[in-house]
Parts: structure tokens; C-alpha cells; sequence
């Protein structure tokens, strides 16, 4: 290994591509797509029901309803948990604009509580802050697959009399206690977008155990038929927020693929974590116990400039890169800095959502939440693609880590200027 930082003009310590190739298919999609193709029923059919029951088999929940993406099924959930106009949903800061989203679309009201600083997710304490009087239910975000603090949410729900719906967009195969995730709260959503460990480019699902929950959630993407005619029935109205069976195809096929590819990742992040918790100023996430498989669609560790004399977390990405690690900030900030949030919509004409009609509708312009905000401007992101390398190529991904922790001085009054 070089002993000089090839940012500065030595030789990168990875010797070839970390970052596996994305999405993975082989012949296999190809000929469950040509089966729907000749078969003439392109619709929402038996491979849709086919997948359903097996996703939801795989987190361990009775109901699997697939929909358009992850934040339709955030969406339907909400609607199936009766969330309305007035309902507050307290989630967490640190997530894709999309888990409030479906929140609003429901016509509910989004309250924000601050992350724990060690896990990334949302802290049990701050959720107890929290709560009004109009709160209605907890969204929890279990970010990359790793699983929220969910015993001591469950207590802080039962307490208050408070519904549990879980944003498990990255947690294919990942469980808490033994148990998978989604199958925790009343209701959960998943996404198979493009970027995601299962994919099909677009799509999601709902799950559930509760059976007059799935038939609201069936009535909401499919045109308001009921499934097992146990909604109300002036609950049974919806859009079209279907798949077809095309899609649902290939998600068998990604599904038989699932478990093998979370053990890689379990096995490189292991590694990681190992390795990177010997090295002062980098924090690796910390997985609460109960966490007993995580997905890692992001594996995430905090920068800590003070141990490196000042050095910024971009030019020691820079450095990373430079030695052939693919490395990312993450979320710049958090959700309620997005534009929807910073509006002044009381005061403005147009009044889309019916949040902004509520009474006492919050300003999300003054809201500062302390963790969050300092982990926005500490994290160091790392892809479920190149979790999925090998383990001779993790461990080069290690020793570059080592590499420019150990040289970091030398990057001292890089900030602004280029290196060749």
C-alpha cells in the first residue's frame, strides 16, 4: 500500500471497481417476463397474488398488497389506518421527502422528532416530546434497513394510545428481534424502485395483519373494490394505483435473491463496522441489539472534523474517492428543510394540502432539530451496491479508510483548491 495519499499523487489503495453493477438480472427475468408476455394477462394478476403472499410470508405479516411505489403504500397505509385532516403522524427528520408525503396525501399533518445521534433513526425520547393531543399515530422510518428501537416505540404507542405504521422502504429481508420488518406496527410500506435491493424499477407494497386494514388499503388501489369485504363501506373509494403482473414477474425473481445478498452485506458491513470503530473520528451507526438483520440499502458512519486538525468531511471524501472508495454525504438536510415545509402557506392563496387548512398548522420554517441537523453535516454514505463487493475488495475499502485517517494532516488547507 502506497504510503502516499493518491489525491496527492500516490497509487489508490483499491486495485479495481468496488460498486457491483445495478439492477442484477439474469436469464430468469427474462423468462418470467415472457411468461406474462405470452400469456395475454398482462393486468394486475396471479404473479401479482403470487408475490404478495410470498413478500409478506418473508416479513412475517398476513396481508401483502402491491401498489405504483413506496410512497403510494405510505400513502394507502394511512388512508387504511383512517388517518384524516386534523391527524398528526409523528416521523422522523432524517428520510426521503416521500414518508411524508404519503402522510399529507392522506390529508394528514406531519410532526417531526429528533433522530438518536447513534442510529440514525428516530429517538424513542423525542417521539414522547412529541406528542399533542392530535396525535394520532407514529410513522417510523427504519433508515437502510436498520431497525428502529421498536419495543420501547410499541410502549411510548400503547401508552398513548397511538397507532404504529412502519416506513420500511429499505428493509427487504431485514427483521428486529427475528421478526421481520413491516410486521411490527398496524400496517408498513416498501419500495422496489430502481436504486432498491429488490427492484422492478418501479413499485412497492403494503403489509399488514389486520385484515379490515387490508381491505381498506385493497379498496384505495384498486378503485374502491374490496378484497375481504370487511371495510366500511363508505371507506371503499380509491385511485388506481396498481401493478401488473410484468413487474411482479420480475420481483419473484428478485425475491429468490434477496437473502443471499443480505448476507454479503451483513458480512461486509461487519467488516466495516469492525474496522472503522478502531479509527478516532469515524463513528460507525450503531444497530440497537434487537436488530437482528439489516438490509443496509446505506451503511452510514459520522466524520468528526476536530479529530483531523479541521479537515472537512468533503475534501476527506475527496481523499476516499481518490483512493477508489465511492463514498457520499448522504441527506444535506433534513426533510423539513425541503421547500414544501419552508412556505409560508397560511399566509399564501394557495392552499393545496389540507394541512395548511388545520387549525394550529405548523411552521416547519422555525423548527430546528439539534441531532439531525449535526448528523446532516457529519455523515459519510456508503451504497447497498457496493455493500454487495467482495470481501478482498471490502477489505482494500478498509485500508483505504485506515490510509487516510492515519494521513489526514496532510490534507490540512486542501478545502479550496485543486489537486492534480
Amino acid at each position: 500500500m502506497s504510503s502516499k495519499l493518491a489525491l496527492l499523487g500516490g497509487k489508490p489503495v483499491v486495485t479495481g471497481p468496488v460498486t457491483e453493477s445495478w439492477p442484477q438480472f439474469d436469464q430468469d427475468e427474462a423468462t418470467a417476463v415472457m411468461e406474462v408476455l405470452e400469456s395475454g394477462n398482462w393486468n394486475h394478476g396471479p404473479k401479482c397474488q403470487e408475490f404478495e403472499e410470498e413478500f409478506a410470508r418473508l416479513q412475517n405479516a398476513k396481508y401483502g398488497l402491491l401498489c405504483t411505489c413506496g410512497t403510494a403504500a405510505l400513502e394507502v397505509i394511512c388512508r387504511g389506518a383512517k388517518i384524516g385532516v386534523g391527524d398528526e403522524v409523528i416521523t422522523s427528520p432524517y428520510t426521503f421527502h416521500g414518508t411524508c408525503m404519503g402522510i399529507m396525501m392522506a390529508g394528514g399533518t406531519v410532526t417531526f422528532a429528533d433522530i438518536d445521534p447513534d442510529t440514525n433513526n428516530i429517538d424513542p425520547d423525542a417521539i414522547e416530546v412529541a406528542i399533542t393531543p392530535r396525535t394520532r399515530a407514529i410513522m417510523v422510518v427504519h433508515f437502510g434497513g436498520l431497525a428502529c428501537d421498536m419495543n420501547r416505540i410499541l410502549d411510548i404507542a400503547a401508552k398513548h394510545d397511538l397507532l404504529v405504521l412502519e416506513d420500511a422502504a429499505h428493509g427487504w429481508g431485514a427483521q428486529y428481534a427475528g421478526r421481520g420488518l413491516g410486521s411490527w406496527g398496524l400496517a408498513s410500506g416498501f419500495s422496489f424502485q430502481q436504486s432498491k435491493n429488490m427492484t422492478s424499477g418501479e413499485g412497492g407494497i403494503a403489509l399488514t395483519s389486520d385484515e379490515e386494514m387490508a381491505d381498506i388499503i385493497g379498496c384505495v388501489i384498486n378503485s374502491g373494490r374490496s378484497i375481504y369485504e370487511r371495510a366500511p363501506e363508505e371507506l371503499r373509494w380509491g385511485g388506481n394505483h396498481r401493478i401488473t403482473d410484468f413487474l411482479a414477474a420480475i420481483l419473484l425473481c428478485q425475491l429468490e435473491r434477496v437473502e443471499a445478498q443480505n448476507d454479503i452485506r451483513e458480512q461486509n458491513a461487519a467488516m466495516l463496522t469492525r474496522a472503522l470503530s478502531q479509527l478516532e473520528g469515524i463513528d460507525p451507526i450503531r444497530r440497537v441489539p434487537e436488530a437482528t438483520r439489516v438490509s443496509w440499502h446505506v451503511y452510514g458512519a459520522r466524520f468528526n472534523k476536530e479529530a483531523f486538525e479541521g479537515v472537512s468531511r468533503s475534501v476527506f471524501m475527496r481523499a476516499l474517492r481518490a483512493e477508489g472508495v465511492p463514498v457520499g454525504s448522504g441527506y444535506s438536510e433534513p426533510v423539513y428543510k425541503n421547500p414544501v415545509f419552508q412556505h409560508d402557506w397560511q399566509g399564501g392563496a394557495y392552499k393545496p394540502l389540507a394541512w395548511t387548512t388545520t387549525p394550529d398548522a405548523p411552521d416547519y420554517r422555525d423548527l430546528q432539530l439539534p441531532n439531525v441537523e449535526q448528523y446532516c453535516r457529519e455523515r459519510i454514505s456508503i451504497s447497498q451496491t457496493v455493500m454487495l463487493t467482495s470481501e478482498n475488495r471490502m477489505g482494500e475499502v478498509v485500508n483505504a479508510f485506515e490510509k487516510v485517517c492515519g494521513q489526514a494532516k496532510e490534507l490540512i488547507g486542501l478545502e479550496n483548491k485543486e489537486v492534480s
